[in-house]
């Protein structure tokens, strides 16, 4: 294309368009009061705070703020000291750490949330009622994860909702179901990886076996996971952790693969399974084959920022991905199947924030991206806005065409928190639709749009 798109004349906003309770998609709303009832106790929302008692040695404030905080916080605190010599060490050892930080910084738990949060698919992620979102490849059946660490599976019966809930089940941030399963289900969260076998003939609520729970390291918390195409493998990444890890899940044994620079925010397999992608927490992602074929890696660099959000077509010719400083939507071509050889990436679409008809305010820095899986719907939700546009893309061998299509707002001032294509869905009771956006509101209420 000879210039970018961008969102000026943009159509109006869409009309609001329900499936009907014959079509038996879940009526699903979350209030606060369901997911924190009175005296229910919540941890602070401020991780950074760490109190240390003034009373105790220097010794011991050094060691819990290194426990809490990470190494160049308790340099910090050594600077403090009454001896010249350690505090001019400290100041010494603070400075060059400062300088190198993005080769050996620590990330201890506490500040490792803000990280989840700040490369999270999920707006506002830390306070989002609604976590995350994620339809089962094969059959009826969607996954939500709240505030609370519950994920609830809904399927097309309204009387039995599967509850998964574990002591070890703390701050979720990314779902998968294994493809080829009827009900296997992983939960990327705080403590690692949670494997849950959730029995699609069961009419009761709670599974009868406890999840597996598959950890490695300082591989944790869990930013991403996602199934290989035939379900055999899966593989993870942490913002704490400069390797991705690759499961066999049966065995509970993972192989450590592509050590990088920084730490990893997000990884996932291509539809074909052919290539995957990984970001780091910098400016660098990666392109890499996938065994059996011959391994190879691209590394590639963002203008300004990090990955914030890609999406493939389900031929893996065509990649499309947004980051956390540019607004834009960029576009990367497939040279050669499998051999991760991608031609440089241009901008495809100008998202600058601009005001649609009636002065709502639409575009910005992007927060998600999501495209149907007919590769005919591309939707983008943004980091301060609160509609959601949707493009319509024609792919023609190695060509792409994408035109404006519409504008989804919510009700009142809510937000799109998180958004995914239910992966199955069927063309049904004469309905014009092709595919069915499915999208978590910041107000806990869950909204099925058909496209």
């Amino acid at each position: 294309m000879s210039r970018a798109l961008n969102l000026s004349n943009f159509p109006p906003s869409a009309e609001v368009i329900g499936f009907s309770a014959r079509d038996h998609y879940p009526y699903i709303v979350f209030t606060r009061e369901m997911l924190h009832p009175p005296g229910h106790s919540r941890r602070s929302e401020s991780t950074r705070d760490v109190m240390v008692p003034v009373t105790e040695s220097l010794p011991k404030r050094i060691l819990a703020i290194f426990m809490e905080l990470g190494l160049l916080e308790a340099l910090g605190e050594a600077t403090q000291s009454e001896s010249r010599f350690v505090a001019r060490a400290a100041t010494y050892l603070q400075m060059i750490g400062r300088r190198f930080k993005q080769y050996w910084q620590s990330y201890p738990c506490e500040l490792s949330m803000d990280l989840v949060a700040k490369h999270s698919q999920t707006r506002n992620w830390q306070k989002s009622t609604i976590r995350c979102l994620s339809w089962h490849p094969l059959c009826f059946k969607l996954a939500v994860a709240t505030i609370d660490d519950t994920v609830r599976i809904y399927t097309r019966n309204p009387g039995v909702t599967p509850i998964l809930r574990s002591s070890l089940q703390k701050a979720v941030t990314c779902l998968a179901w294994r493809p080829y399963t009827g009900g296997e289900l992983a939960i990327g969260c705080q403590s690692g990886v949670l494997i849950w076998s959730v029995d699609p003939t069961s009419q009761i609520t709670r599974p009868l076996s406890q999840a597996v729970h598959l950890q490695h390291g300082r591989h944790q918390p869990v930013t991403a996971v996602s199934w290989s195409s035939n379900g055999e493998l899966l593989v993870t990444a942490s913002i704490n952790d400069t390797h991705l890890l690759v499961w066999n899940v049966d065995q509970q044994r993972c192989v450590p693969m592509h050590r990088v620079k920084l730490p990893c925010a997000l990884v996932s397999y291509a539809p074909l399974g052919y290539n995957m992608i990984a970001s780091t927490i910098g400016k660098d992602f990666y392109l890499c084959t996938v065994p059996p074929e011959r391994v190879t890696r691209v590394g590639w660099s963002t203008a300004n920022g990090s990955l914030q959000s890609f999406a493939w077509s389900r031929d893996e010719k065509h990649l499309l991905f947004v980051t956390t400083d540019d607004m834009k939507l960029f576009y990367m071509r497939l040279s050669g199947l499998k051999s991760a050889s991608y031609e440089l990436a241009f901008p495809l679409v100008d998202l600058d924030q601009k005001l649609a008809d009636g002065g709502l305010a639409i575009g910005g820095k992007a927060q998600s991206l999501a495209w149907c899986p007919r590769d005919r719907f591309l939707a983008i939700s943004f980091k301060n806005t609160a509609a959601i546009a949707i493009f319509f893309t024609n792919l023609a061998g190695l060509q792409i065409n994408i035109d404006p299509y519409c504008l989804i707002f919510g009700v009142g001032v809510e937000y799109p928190s998180c958004m995914c294509y239910q992966e199955n869905y069927q063309q049904e009771y004469d309905s014009d639709a092709q595919s069915v956006l499915t999208i978590g509101w910041s107000s806990g209420r869950v909204e099925y749009y058909p496209l």
